[in-house]
């Protein structure tokens, strides 16, 4: 039972330092939420050794050699392990991270208390009405948010004390030196570039952040879309080569989820391009819409970001799909039907005559498609983004009157219409490509008919 409520208090824990971790990162820093983290993290391997240590010295095979050597490397790990500590308090900040060390012992004096409660006689009375353990979550939640509310309106009247003395620095500098704007350049020039529309802070910033004014934190800022873009490239690589190296003839869930959403693409493909050309493309088109899918999705995610919601992005991914389009058209149809077909496929004399209009026209309209694909895809992302940092930032701002730092989450509904809506733009932007295909293809394989059809519809 108690290496049982060990192993609960280590699994609390984690989660409860993860999101703690990731609350400290963005409202308090970047070094800070680290401290927090690696306390934590340092006191749950702690834990760990440490139950290895009481499994050698109390266990029933305590007298073998075997259980003697596991108890000598458990007080060696201890031992550097306590070095590792050491370590940790002289590179990041003492207090933050003695909250993270405390907070797995936080969490097992929470777990203990609730054994008790529940184990006392009083709390099944409790819990047998909805109506009295909803008042008592009640009670419990009001006087969490007065405690926040009284420590928020000290530590603001404390602020507005010392921002007198903070203010008057800047002026009397400035009234001092004689080039002002020559000084506080950088930082006007910083302040300027701030002025845009914000999002929710993601790793790479808050890292650029912390180490504003050097080189590489420069670029890792500059070019954050680009390593996001990478990272969810290679999560679909890791998972997509995880589920295709040890294909079972009973399927895992996991290798079950991966092929029905292989064979959903497939389906889809070959619906529109036919049997013939179908297969040939389909893995081009559903690595294009589970790579667009997963970036959409990826800007849910606490300090990610989605590189969709940057036009560098869409428009790099209109590009392929408009090299790739007339790359095919080049290889089915050969240079002289790729003309062509740019000419509006002219049969009659009166179409010959018509080339000279149609062909521009045509032209236009191919280079139209990259631009609609574009900017379709980066503004519902674009728009997502904003929609829900309005409203995040409209539930911070409803109680901040009341000095609450814990707002309203008047964003989560929004949450599930970006799910629903990152899928449809994903759905979209591989559709239209995949229709783009078949207007480039040679219509012989869909009958000439259909082909007509599908390109009088374009």
């Amino acid at each position: 039972m108690g290496l049982e409520f060990l192993a609960r208090v280590q699994r609390s824990s984690l989660a409860a330092a993860a999101f703690a971790a990731i609350v400290t990162a963005t409202y308090g820093g970047l070094v800070q939420g680290l401290a927090l983290g690696a306390g934590a993290l340092w006191c749950l391997v702690n834990l760990g050794i440490l139950q290895q240590l009481v499994i050698a010295t109390t266990g029933d095979d305590r007298r073998t050699s075997t259980a003697a050597r596991r108890a000598a490397l458990a007080t060696l790990g201890m031992l550097l392990w306590f070095g590792v500590g050491a370590l940790l308090l002289w590179k990041l900040p003492p207090m933050t991270l003695a909250a993270g060390f405390t907070l797995p012992f936080a969490v097992m004096v929470l777990k203990a208390f609730s054994s008790v409660l529940i184990a006392s006689p009083w709390w099944p009375r409790l819990t047998r009405s909805r109506w009295a353990g909803a008042a008592v979550l009640v009670i419990a939640a009001i006087a969490i948010w007065a405690l926040a509310s009284v420590n928020a309106q000290e530590g603001g009247a404390h602020g507005a004390t010392a921002d007198p003395h903070a203010a008057a620095a800047p002026a009397e500098h400035g009234a001092a030196g004689g080039h002002p704007a020559e000084a506080h350049g950088a930082d006007a020039e910083h302040a300027k570039e701030d002025t845009g529309p914000k999002k929710f802070q993601n790793f790479i910033g808050l890292i650029a952040k912390a180490n504003h004014g050097k080189p590489w934190a420069d670029f890792l800022h500059h070019y954050e879309v680009v390593f996001f873009a990478l990272i969810v490239a290679v999560i679909i690589t890791v998972v997509f080569v995880s589920a295709a190296r040890h294909p079972r003839r009973v399927p895992t869930p996991f290798q079950n989820a991966v092929e029905k959403l292989v064979e959903t693409l497939h389906d889809f493909v070959i619906g529109i391009l036919g049997p013939k050309y179908g297969p040939r493309y389909v893995p081009f088109l559903g690595t294009l819409f589970v790579y667009i899918w997963l970036m959409n999705l990826f800007g849910l995610v606490p300090l990610m970001e989605s590189p969709t919601a940057s036009l560098n992005t869409t428009l790099a991914l209109a590009l392929a799909v408009f090299g790739y389009v007339h790359f095919t058209g080049m290889k089915e149809l050969g240079p002289l039907g790729w003309l062509d077909h740019l000419a509006g496929n002219p049969r009659s004399l009166l179409e010959w005559c018509l080339v000279p209009l149609m062909l521009p026209i045509h032209v236009i309209g191919e280079l139209a498609k990259p631009v609609s694909l574009s900017c379709r895809l980066f503004g519902n992302i674009f728009g997502e983004d904003m929609l829900l940092v309005g409203f995040a930032t409209l539930g911070t701002a409803a109680l901040a009157a009341a000095g609450s730092p814990i707002g309203v989450p008047l964003h989560l509904p929004f949450m599930f219409l970006a799910l629903m809506m990152s899928t449809i733009q994903a759905l979209v932007f591989t559709m239209l490509s995949t229709v783009y295909l078949l207007l480039m293809l040679p219509h012989d394989d869909h009958g000439h008919g259909h082909g007509e059809e599908a390109h009088h519809a374009h």
